[in-house]
């Protein structure tokens, strides 16, 4: 989510803990500290572009990141508050930034949850990564002037509740599909907030034969097929192109994933693509990845285009 809606759940967090808001109170730093602490990943992109790509929402989302930016947190209060009881720094710290994942994990772009067991960055798709409609409900909900950890329970349950909405929304969504392609034995179906519209849900559909993207409206359930793909048969390049560092990066960020082949005529041998279906923009994918294979099928070069930039990966 956007670092305000974060940065309100990170307060919201501190007022369960009964002690009136104060920015000279520990604990309200602690937690909103917390609730900012799983995007310090960004510090990966020193390292360069296809770092932070790799990086963010993988580790620093995950149980253990949490245990490590809330022990940092704490020795930064233990040098420079030592006044502080670290204890509750841990505490409400760590607190903080579980929230930050748990709404994480809600978004499109979903986390690493489960690492280190699982790189693959899970999400439960109900909400944008800017959500206008809940960041007015958050403050609607401060501005009440209730006493402070009765407005921490109101927060958390209007945001149980906004997802809730969401959540049977989904469903509806889902089986209006479902109603649709009913004839196209569907295989896997993905249902998630719209790039375009806050009133849609975008989607991806694969049957045996094909990869439908479109988009249905939550309301209307107006239903607009953005592209249909057919699946290729496809050399033993492709399987080549998975084990290179970018392909196994690919696998990772996205479940559903589009591969082409074709042949490249500077240098006599094939381009593999690979495209994220999961965002679709103004007629194009957002995210693809290229990799680049020699006239001996090696692989030569590899590059990932999102939002427009070309980023060169190692192979």
């Amino acid at each position: 989510m956007d670092a305000l809606s974060h940065a309100l759940c990170g307060i919201a967090v501190a007022g369960l803990s009964g002690h009136p808001p104060n920015f000279q109170d520990p604990i309200y730093w602690a937690s909103v500290i917390g609730a900012q602490a799983p995007d310090f990943d960004i510090i990966a992109i020193i390292r360069g572009n296809f770092s932070l790509l790799r990086q963010h929402r993988a580790f620093s989302h995950s149980i253990p990141g949490l245990i490590m930016w809330s022990s940092l947190i704490t020795v930064a209060f233990f040098l420079f508050s030592p006044t502080a009881i670290l204890a509750e720094v841990f505490f409400w710290s760590f607190f903080g930034g579980l929230s930050h994942i748990i709404i994480d994990f809600f978004n499109a772009h979903g986390a690493a949850i489960l690492w280190p067991f699982s790189r693959e960055r899970k999400s439960f798709g109900l909400l944008n990564v800017f959500d206008p409609i809940l960041l007015t409900l958050m403050f609607s909900v401060f501005i009440q002037q209730l006493p402070v950890r009765e407005t921490s329970l109101l927060f958390f349950a209007t945001l149980g509740a906004y997802s809730g909405i969401r959540w049977l929304l989904k469903i509806r969504a889902t089986i209006r599909l479902q109603q649709y392609f009913t004839d196209r034995a569907v295989a896997r179906m993905l249902v998630m907030p719209s790039l375009k519209s806050i009133l849609g849900w975008d989607f991806v559909i694969e049957t045996s034969a094909c990869y439908y993207v479109g988009q249905i409206g939550i309301l209307q359930q107006n239903l607009t097929l953005y592209t249909e793909l057919k699946k290729q048969e496809l050399s033993p390049a492709v399987q080549e192109a998975h084990n290179t560092v970018l392909g196994k990066f690919f696998s990772s960020f996205t479940p559903f994933s589009y591969i082409t082949e074709q042949q490249d005529s500077e240098q006599a041998g094939k381009l593999v693509r690979i495209y994220d279906l999961r965002y679709f923009l103004n007629e194009d994918f957002l995210h693809s990845a290229t990799i680049v294979f020699s006239y001996n099928e090696q692989p030569c070069d590899s590059y990932i285009e999102t939002h427009g930039r070309k980023i060169r990966v190692p192979c």
